[in-house]
């Protein structure tokens, strides 16, 4: 299994919220199209409010990276992790979030091995002349 300690650069941090944004549309019935809309309905809201939650919990992102991996405000991303946790007194539902949380973990740990398996970024040599 592999073992999840965040610490994204910024690259990394709006991939890993690309994937919470899927795990969390999937799961809720939604178009991932609609998740970075503006769009207000219920089910986007809610579904977005999730992914939010992941990254913050399973990312281990703060609040502003989450919410510049969104396009959102940092009280938005505070509000939709709280909601989230608020619901998750229901033995059920904290289930499922258990169980998507390990879908990120594991889609964190394939990205992780798709950057080691890239070649590593070949660096030019300058000097500073003056």
């Amino acid at each position: 299994m592999f073992e999840w300690n965040g610490g994204l650069n910024a690259f990394y941090s709006r991939e890993f919220a690309k994937c919470a944004l899927s795990i969390a549309a999937r799961s809720c019935g939604v178009d991932p199209a609609q998740m970075s809309t503006d769009r207000r309905r219920t089910s986007v809201a809610f579904a977005r409010q999730l992914a939010m939650y992941l990254c913050h919990v399973v990312g281990d992102m703060s609040l502003r990276d989450v919410a510049r991996a969104f396009d959102r405000d940092r009280t938005t991303v505070s509000h939709a992790c709280h909601a989230i946790e608020d619901r998750r007194d229901n033995p059920v539902f904290d289930r499922q979030v258990e169980f998507l949380e390990n879908e990120l973990r594991r889609a964190a740990g394939a990205l992780v091995e798709r950057a080691l398996a890239a070649p590593p970024i070949e660096r030019k040599r300058f000097r500073l002349v003056g």
